[in-house]
């Protein structure tokens, strides 16, 4: 069967999910499993692919498989999550792991955010060697500039940029302080 690294594409021709669904005119879901190798990339899907964004050549995203990826085993592992027991103090927020000293309490996309609410930036992306994580921690978090210092970067997209609005709610709501204004601006990445 034949599958295409999507995402790779996606990143590298600057398409979110939804931008590629709307010009492809599919459903986002489709998009999705597409990513997940959920659902095979027919000739008729790549041809389409190719005539929409006007490109000659999408074979170097192409890849072969004799199987798709294991949805039931997703779901059992969903599934499991949803039944586990959680036998401590709902009110206190629990690590899930550490990462460079910092107790992490929850993930969002490539970000971590910490105990006392910092935000750790993964910014590898496949780039081939190890990049270390950009720490913002919540007394920067009212910075009018911030958002201009972060997406100035080379490694910040889209992706990222919508991981990182999440994640900075989070954290502010953890470290207790109000968000500003600055996440309402359209970024250009």
């Amino acid at each position: 069967m034949k599958f295409i690294n999507l995402k790779l594409f996606r990143k590298e021709h600057g398409l979110t999910q939804q931008h590629l669904a709307e010009v492809l005119q599919l459903p986002q879901s489709t998009i999705s499993y597409l990513e997940n190798g959920l659902q095979e990339a027919t000739d008729h899907l790549l041809n389409r692919i190719k005539g929409a964004l006007k490109i000659d050549d999408i074979d170097g995203y192409i890849y072969e498989r004799k199987t798709f990826n294991d949805s039931e085993r997703l779901f059992l592992a969903k599934k499991k999550e949803k039944t586990a027991i959680f036998d401590m103090d709902w009110n206190e927020l629990q690590p899930v792991e550490e990462i460079e000293g910092f107790q992490i309490v929850c993930k969002t996309g490539q970000i971590s955010i910490a105990k006392d609410g910092t935000l750790l930036i993964d910014r590898n992306i496949g780039i081939g060697y190890r990049l270390n994580r950009y720490i913002i921690r919540p007394d920067k978090f009212d910075n009018p500039n911030l958002l201009l210092a972060i997406s100035s970067r080379d490694w910040f997209d889209y992706d990222i940029f919508e991981d990182f609005k999440t994640a900075y709610y989070i954290g502010c709501r953890i470290a207790g302080v109000l968000p500003t204004e600055q996440l309402k601006v359209k970024v250009q990445t």
